[in-house]
């Protein structure tokens, strides 16, 4: 289904199941591809729905203009929310959707069951940013499995077939769009970041997944989301920045279990 933005971008997006819905918000540049089918599928499996979107400039969704910043992106997942009728929703950020995360937990607070922040970018000023952060913006596309596979962590041959299978699978669904990390980027140096404070407000259920090996975002990141919201924090030794599979569905698991606890 395509919904319209405030300022005239068309937003693809799909909600599948009948439970509780988990709005699902990839990092710089990605599609909802990102995130597997096999994650999605535990996600069902228990008792939960999916709420799928593709950013502005990723998937099939449309151009996002010259302007827009963080803070719009955020935004943006309101509009779905709203297209997709949904009252309020667990939401699961990667990467630089932490940032989205701590801003709808700060401004649109009624509409957030609980937050899972997986390998996500904190406001502190400190964290840093890590050595291949940049990286993703020099990738070919004959490259893109070596990158995927380098930013996992340890991985197998299982793995490499794996990043290989799903990026194919994205491929079919909406064309690669090479140009979208570089546009996002431009939207994160518009510096219209949470803060700290926003940060150390939220009263939500929060947990934190990060790799030991993450060479993007480092691990001081999660330090500080789950000493600012007070969520729990599992670090996972020899994952990078994105899961592999068997992360993917520990993952998975652990925010049904989250659903579950809840009133």
């Amino acid at each position: 289904m395509i919904v319209t933005t405030p300022d005239g971008v068309d937003l693809w997006f799909d909600h599948e199941g009948d439970g509780p819905a988990v709005l699902l918000i990839p990092g710089r540049g990605d599609p909802t591809d990102l995130f597997p089918a096999e994650f999605s599928s535990a996600l069902l499996s228990g008792g939960l729905s999916v709420l799928r979107w593709d950013p502005r400039d990723t998937g099939l969704s449309g151009a996002g203009g010259d302007a827009y910043t963080i803070t719009t992106l955020a935004e943006d997942a309101v509009t779905v929310l709203d297209a997709a009728a949904v009252e309020t929703a667990h939401v699961v950020g990667i990467s630089m959707a932490g940032l989205m995360l701590t801003y709808l937990a700060g401004h649109h607070a009624p509409r957030v069951r609980s937050l899972t922040y997986i390998a996500a970018l904190s406001p502190h000023p400190e964290a840093g940013m890590g050595e291949d952060f940049f990286g993703a913006l020099d990738v070919d596309e004959p490259d893109r499995a070596d990158e995927l596979l380098r930013a996992m962590g340890e991985t197998t041959d299982a793995d490499r077939a794996w990043a290989v299978a799903s990026i194919a699978a994205g491929d079919r669904r909406a064309p690669y769009r090479p140009e979208a990390v570089a546009r996002h980027q431009e939207a994160a140096f518009r510096l219209d970041w949470p803060t700290m404070e926003t940060l150390r407000s939220i009263q939500i259920p929060t947990q934190v997944f990060h790799g030991r090996l993450d060479r993007i975002v480092p691990v001081a990141h999660a330090d500080a989301i789950a000493a600012g919201t007070a969520g729990s924090l599992t670090i996972i030794d020899d994952m990078g920045h994105i899961p592999r599979r068997r992360d993917w569905l520990t993952i998975a698991d652990q925010i049904v279990a989250l659903h579950a606890g809840q009133p």
